[in-house]
């Protein structure tokens, strides 16, 4: 008998220990957080906050292993790849993905609205609510944990000061995607390259104009060789999400999934008021360098989003070929940035009221 449980007790032994390493593993997780861009900036912090305070309100049992530009997957292929679980956490970009994301793609359309609180808070709770939008998520392995934004597009020029929309026609714009199709159909001559490469493409006059976003101007340094913007508040990337593998997220208790919840509808006003307190200070930064900026007319702004109109038809009857309602899609988000937007003309922003 005793040699019998001699032969037994390590294995019980290590089957204690097994169970106690399971016990562990499902009591404290660190989860991989795949990102195609660099560990710097803005975003890179914000996301960064959002990893701190989930483990901070989960008391340690979610934890974050970062991978950062790309190191564990592309941009391109994040949807797929946490969906299949290559990583836990992720990035997910609309524009990158049209087709599986095509509900969620008509964050990317133009609005009257273009305040960042209001839009990044209305996207969230698009986001978060509409059913359409929740099967989709979950269609793909997927759980929608909160929102980022690029923040309003401007123009920056060298040579051509783009003040009506008479004057984009004729003009080398560098610009991209859905906005680059619409200044290419009222008659400029729209170029594609990354940010990176424009200091030295408006330098040279391979491009007259630019369309960037405040904030990033300074970064590229843009205002050094272009003298000329114009403050469109137009052009607006919001399809641009968190999510976390739906398996994992399955796994984890409901305090821990309250948790993440919490600190996704936090980051929004968070991230909100960053962006727009860099915007602020980009903008001095760009004024200091003697650019002279132009504010884009109320009427100008109607005429690119009558331009735009087209465009956002085709937007719609390609996610009706998906399946999937466009127009009632296109005018539910209109209506909650519009609430936001009533909201914070009437409060002010959550962290100064009026």
């Amino acid at each position: 008998m005793i040699k019998r449980y001699l032969k037994i007790l390590p294995m019980a032994v290590a089957g204690t220990m097994l169970a106690t390493s399971f016990t562990s593993a499902a009591s404290a997780q660190t989860l991989r957080w795949s990102d195609g861009g660099p560990n710097r900036g803005a975003r890179a912090a914000g996301m960064q906050w959002v990893a701190e305070e989930i483990t901070k309100r989960t008391n340690g049992k979610v934890k974050f292993e970062f991978h950062w530009a790309g190191a564990l997957m592309k941009s391109k292929a994040a949807v797929k790849g946490v969906g299949k679980g290559s990583a836990d956490v992720g990035t997910i970009i609309a524009a990158y993905t049209p087709k599986e994301l095509s509900a969620y793609s008509v964050a990317d359309l133009p609005f009257e609205v273009s305040d960042i609180w209001s839009t990044l808070r209305g996207t969230y709770e698009f986001a978060s609510t509409n059913a359409e939008l929740k099967k989709m998520f979950s269609d793909l392995g997927l759980v929608y944990i909160t929102n980022i934004t690029t923040s309003p597009g401007q123009l920056i020029c060298t040579k051509t000061h783009v003040k009506t929309v008479a004057d984009l026609k004729g003009v080398k714009l560098r610009a991209t995607g859905f906005y680059g199709k619409v200044f290419k159909g009222l008659g400029a001559n729209v170029v594609s390259m990354g940010q990176s490469k424009v200091y030295t493409a408006l330098d040279s006059g391979v491009v007259d104009c630019n369309q960037n976003y405040m904030y990033a101007i300074p970064v590229f340094k843009q205002q050094e060789i272009a003298k000329k913007m114009t403050v469109m508040n137009w052009g607006q990337f919001l399809a641009f999400a968190i999510v976390m593998n739906k398996s994992v997220y399955d796994k984890l208790g409901a305090d821990e999934q309250k948790a993440i919840h919490g600190v996704g509808s936090d980051f929004v006003d968070h991230y909100a008021e960053i962006m727009i307190n860099m915007t602020s200070k980009s903008r001095a930064a760009i004024e200091a360098a003697g650019v002279d900026i132009h504010e884009m007319s109320k009427g100008e702004k109607g005429k690119l989003n009558n331009a735009a109109a087209p465009f956002i038809q085709d937007w719609v009857k390609r996610t009706n070929d998906n399946g999937l309602p466009g127009q009632k899609l296109f005018d539910d988000y209109g209506k909650l940035l519009a609430k936001y937007e009533g909201i914070r003309t009437a409060k002010g922003y959550p962290w100064k009221k009026n």
